[in-house]
């Protein structure tokens, strides 16, 4: 398979690290999780407002280094800013790897389900919340193309449709 960048993207609790690590053991892709170098700002006494932004360039910084030196990467984060594929398409043409999203849905009963039986990191949610993910400054749905996975099938159902996507473009 051609090196690839693969963003993945969905509320929290919609299975996207779980997917995430199944892909990287698939293809041998290396996951880079924005929720642990936000945890990592928080637990130095970074504020929420520098933690957030600090991460994704953290995120995006460390992408391309090792897209530059031919890793295929899974980029874990829930892609709510308008700006991130850009950015990920970006590295992805600069250093000759394809671009992916999967967008990861469930039910919100599912969600809440998830989120209250997992230990957060700093930077997670504990439950849902109740806010628009979308109505901060720079929040966006995603209007490009992707593959959309509901995370309620088998893991390894929703990993082979996600193979079958970055080997053909489809899934």
């Amino acid at each position: 398979m051609r090196r690839f960048l693969l963003q993945m993207a969905g509320m929290p609790g919609s299975g996207k690290s779980t997917l995430a690590r199944a892909i990287s053991e698939a293809t041998g892709a290396i996951v880079l999780d924005k929720d642990v170098i936000k945890s990592a700002a928080l637990n130095s006494g970074a504020e929420e407002a520098l933690a957030a932004p600090l991460a994704y360039e953290v995120l995006f910084d460390l992408a391309a280094d090792l897209a530059r030196s031919g890793h295929s990467l899974v980029l874990d984060s829930p892609a709510f800013f308008a700006s991130i594929p850009g950015k990920g398409s970006g590295i992805a043409a600069e250093t000759g790897a394809f671009y992916r999203i999967i967008e990861c849905v469930a039910p919100e009963a599912v969600l809440a389900k998830r989120l209250s039986a997992r230990q957060p990191m700093p930077s997670q949610w504990g439950a849902l919340l109740p806010i628009d993910p979308y109505g901060r400054p720079g929040t966006a749905p995603l209007s490009q193309p992707r593959l959309e996975v509901d995370t309620t099938l088998p893991v390894s159902d929703c990993l082979a449709r996600s193979l079958a996507y970055l080997r053909d473009g489809q899934g």
